[in-house]
């Protein structure tokens, strides 16, 4: 869905601008182009991450933020992998 243009001539809305570059190289060439890849798995990750272990930091240095995250992405890392089932090939 395009929004429409403005009455005074201005620029095209960005989202038009965007459909528009789609439509001339595929939609497939434009998300590796823009990067669209790596900014809907940072958006999925963010979505798992968030309603586990909130929104916010408990810690107020930097560094102790950091250290923070890396806990809480390990965690993370460690109850996705122990979520997946072993996978092995069965000889019939």
């Amino acid at each position: 869905m395009r929004w429409e243009e403005e009455p005074d001539g201005e620029q095209a809305h960005p989202r038009n601008q965007v459909l528009e570059r789609i439509d001339q190289v595929g939609r497939q060439q434009w998300k590796q182009a823009s990067g669209y890849h790596r900014c809907s798995l940072a958006e999925t990750t963010l979505f798992r991450f968030k309603p586990i272990f909130g929104a916010t930091l408990r810690r107020r240095l930097f560094d102790n933020q950091a250290v923070e995250l890396f806990l809480k992405c390990a965690a993370l890392n460690r109850m996705i992998q122990l979520g997946k089932p072993d996978s092995y090939k069965v000889e019939i």
